[in-house]
């Protein structure tokens, strides 16, 4: 069929930054290839070594979606929650220096004579609404509002925040969750699915470490949210420091970053942070193999997990991680067996550093993680929940159904310290919402109770036992382990 569209289509402009005009690499490298030219691209426009430059992403701007938060200066608490949150690190906190007359502001709490403000980046975000689902002021400060409203205001706004020189909190620590947020992320702008249950984790990761790391990724959503051709996420702060990022296959990303940590040593440079990188296919299935030899290797590295329980990048096929009831690829009828708990297997070495985290059920919890696996000097083993499309949940409820996790005790947030008093730590309480309700709401799950009732009822149930045995495992740990 022919599709008649309007002459002006042709005549509009790529939207780009500022920043981009008359950079050699934008000209050279990446305007060729986001026109679909990159075939005419000779040899020697490619790095000999295969290198490409970080902070990229700020180049090539998306567009504004159909609705962008809108915050309300009058309802806010200051609490940085919506930026934690935000999987494209696209709304921030600012401290600025005075009251403007160009931009709402408010009194920092605690920060003598600056000033607050709530700024999204309306060319990059997503308008997937996490930040203001997960608002918790009693009058929401957030709220999604139509972009032709916002627009062009917001983007002058944006333009106006940006050239002003921003403060360090002289309060907030970055151990906290409000004081990371006042730290750049060193991740941005990337192209995961709007409400992306994975992307705020190595988020808040690069806000924590991101002038020291060295990551391996395997390939996978991480690889191609993290590194697709022509740009890169991964940026730099003020002094021009930022995550180190390559991709490995999905078979031997854990060697591939045990090698980094292996250069690292033989250099001299200790200090450099190596995390290995991806999701439950490399970690579970085809690369566990080497993720248990490097475990076993007692090295200094860690390891971040990032459980979707499913092959989310290649279209939703079961793994080693699916649980129990759940349907997917190769497993239409709901998965009929367990859970592998990767958690256990690597807690039986004894000097693995392990813990799972929820980021939407305990953010504070996921802040201690990350400080205690970056100062254990040993291997440390980080499994973080990571809702998906696959699940057939809207993602805009992201945090939500971490925390519905959690209180149905689906998922359990506990910590393993090798050399730590205590050893063992459940962080999370014990259930409190039914979990069959929670396997109900999503459609990985209610939709096998729709196709075959009575065998979705015997692996609910039996994955609800399994579920009460695991807790009282784990609770029984915290005596054994004290």
């Amino acid at each position: 069929y022919k599709i008649d569209y309007p002459p002006s289509w042709s005549e509009e402009e790529e939207t780009v930054s500022d920043k981009a005009k008359d950079n050699p690499y934008y000209d050279n490298f990446m305007e060729p290839i986001l026109s679909l030219k990159g075939d005419s691209l000779p040899v020697s426009a490619f790095a000999p070594d295969g290198r490409v430059p970080t902070a990229t992403s700020q180049f090539e701007k998306q567009g504004t979606p159909p609705l962008l938060p809108k915050w309300i200066p009058e309802n806010c608490i200051q609490c940085n929650r919506c930026a934690f949150v935000c999987p494209h690190a696209t709304i921030r906190p600012f401290l600025l220096k005075e009251e403007s007359e160009q931009v709402a502001t408010l009194p920092a709490f605690g920060e003598g004579s600056l000033r607050f403000r709530i700024q999204v980046f309306p060319y990059d975000c997503k308008g997937c609404g996490v930040c203001a689902n997960t608002c918790p002021a009693k009058e929401k400060a957030l709220v999604m509002t139509p972009s032709e409203e916002l627009m062009p205001n917001e983007g002058k706004v944006w333009e106006y925040v940006q050239s002003l020189p921003h403060f360090p909190s002289a309060i907030q620590k970055r151990t906290t969750v409000k004081g990371s947020q006042f730290y750049p992320p060193l991740f941005e702008f990337s192209y995961a699915c709007a409400g992306c249950g994975e992307t705020p984790y190595i988020r808040v990761l690069t806000q924590l470490f991101g002038e020291k790391l060295l990551i391996a990724n395997a390939t996978g959503c991480s690889s191609i949210y993290g590194g697709s051709a022509p740009t890169c996420p991964y940026t730099t702060n003020e002094r021009g420091h930022g995550p180190v990022f390559a991709n490995s296959l999905f078979e031997d990303n854990a060697e591939f970053g045990y090698g980094m940590r292996l250069a690292q040593e033989i250099r001299g440079q200790e200090n450099a942070s190596v995390w290995m990188i991806g999701g439950d296919g490399w970690a579970y299935d085809i690369g566990y193999g080497g993720l248990d030899h490097v475990l076993a290797s007692g090295r200094n590295v860690n390891v971040l997990v990032l459980d979707s329980e499913v092959y989310s990048n290649t279209g939703g096929q079961q793994s080693k991680s699916t649980p129990m009831g759940a349907t997917a690829r190769f497993a239409v009828q709901g998965k009929g067996t367990p859970k592998k708990n990767l958690a256990l297997m690597a807690m039986t070495y004894g000097n693995v550093y392990v813990a799972q985290v929820a980021m939407g059920a305990d953010m504070q919890q996921l802040l201690n993680v990350f400080h205690e696996a970056e100062e254990y000097d040993g291997p440390s083993l980080i499994i973080a929940y990571s809702p998906c499309i696959a699940h057939g949940v809207p993602l805009s409820n992201c945090m939500e159904e971490e925390k519905r996790a959690v209180e149905s005790g689906y998922w359990n947030l506990f910590r393993y310290r090798p050399k730590g008093t205590p050893r063992f730590i459940l962080d999370s309480k014990p259930p409190m919402s039914a979990f069959t309700d929670f396997l109900r709401g999503e459609n990985r799950f209610a939709s096998l109770e729709k196709s075959n009732p009575e065998r979705a009822k015997e692996l609910f149930e039996e994955a609800e036992e399994k579920s009460k045995e695991l807790r009282q495992f784990y609770e029984a740990l915290t005596q054994i382990l004290s």
